[in-house]
């Protein structure tokens, strides 16, 4: 008997491991408290499991039970060890321990300028995130990354390292090493207050930077000025003689402020206006407003990202631009639909399939299911699949 625990995508993924190794009936699943049981920008755990029929049940009851493996995946509670039947508990941080244990952990890197973060495997035992480690992989920060992109890197690097060691951890089969004192650092749920977060222009320029792009994170929250939303801060090579936060110019998509070393532009958000000038968007427009947006990762409250909107319109400089600097060309929305199945509707819409083609020829996956397990054939009847090639 296995238990998964948790929510989002990382959760999901645990369950689909362990339906690889385990009958559904010897698989229980907890659920956090704020699952509704729908896909938004992250999958719902409790979805996923009532779709294979795994039953879910109480933290409470789990203590009683015989089980091998308990398996922690952004559970929303403190475990008590003491009170299972095993000692085979086991959890996925995101921090490489010892630093960051606790609390927003997608914050403090981005906010200290830190090279790096990872994720961490580790034994529950009964401390906050204190068990001996089991494996860790780490991943690079860009200067420009937000804590939305460190989460997203925090997701896919988790998901890699459940995948290495599932079977490890089911068989035991697995070396530990214990957590050293050195560098550790912990933050709990009340070292931010989120209903409180300003901008302090009082401040260097780097750190001004670094503020604004630890609290991005479309999902949650952007930070503010002037009743705009921000999406990036660009530190200039100008020195700043005026007062700290003295507005020295204001254009319709930025602001250049003062700050006690550096001016800086301030950018605003323009995602909305960027997919909805999508139809006919060139990609020297996109260029010009590339900070406007929060990069490939961006994406509306439909999940729609930039490359599923182009795709969408059919609009192919913009898609091959994209690809060019990086943007993935199996990206899905909130619902799993992949780019290629937006491209299938406009081909079809507008009988041209080259578009199409074109976007299979770059990578696009015809196979890549939905959250609802389908793949794109089963969308389009025979005599479709034959005009596109299929």
């Amino acid at each position: 008997m296995i238990v998964i625990a948790g929510k989002n995508d990382i959760a999901v993924h645990g369950l689909s491991l362990a339906l690889e190794h385990f009958e559904p009936r010897k698989i229980i699943v907890i659920t956090n408290k704020n699952d509704t049981g729908v896909d938004s920008w992250q999958r719902s755990l409790f979805k996923f499991a009532a779709e294979n029929k795994v039953s879910i049940g109480q933290l409470e009851d789990i203590y009683s039970k015989e089980i091998n493996v308990f398996l922690s995946l952004e559970f929303d509670r403190i475990v008590k060890p003491e009170l299972f039947n095993t000692k085979n508990l086991y959890n996925i941080h995101f921090s490489l321990l010892p630093k960051y244990k606790g609390m927003h952990t997608s914050v403090w890197p981005i906010l200290n300028g830190d090279k790096s973060s990872g994720v961490t495997l580790h034994k529950i035992d009964h401390g906050i995130d204190t068990g001996n480690i089991v494996a860790q992989r780490e991943f690079s920060i860009s200067e420009n990354d937000t804590s939305h992109d460190c989460y997203i890197n925090y997701i896919r690097n988790s998901k890699a390292m459940l995948s290495d060691f599932f079977e490890k951890i089911i068989s035991g089969a697995h070396s530990e090493t214990e957590q050293s004192y050195y560098n550790s650092s912990y933050f709990s749920v009340k070292s931010i207050d989120y209903a409180k977060l300003e901008i302090d222009f009082n401040k260097t320029a780097w750190q001004i930077k670094k503020y604004v792009q630890a609290f991005t994170f479309r999902s949650y929250q952007l930070l503010t000025f002037d009743n705009e939303k921000i999406c990036k801060v660009v530190v200039t090579k100008y020195k700043s003689t005026a007062k700290p936060g003295a507005v020295l110019n204001r254009e319709a998509n930025y602001a250049v402020i003062s700050t006690v070393d550096y001016n800086i532009e301030v950018y605003f958000d323009r995602l909305d206006y960027i997919l909805g000038e999508m139809p006919n968007l060139e990609v020297s427009e996109l260029m010009q407003l590339k900070n406007n947006y929060l990069g490939l990762n961006d994406r509306n409250t439909k999940g729609w990202s930039l490359i599923i909107v182009a795709a969408y319109w059919g609009n192919k400089r913009i898609v091959d631009y994209l690809l060019d600097i990086g943007a993935n060309i199996n990206d899905q929305n909130f619902n799993g639909t992949t780019v290629l199945m937006y491209a299938k509707d406009y081909a079809l819409k507008n009988n041209e399939k080259t578009f199409f083609n074109h976007l299979i020829s770059r990578g696009a996956n015809l196979n890549l299911k939905d959250w609802s397990g389908k793949v794109l054939h089963q969308y389009i009847t025979p005599e479709q699949s034959l005009y596109l090639g299929l």
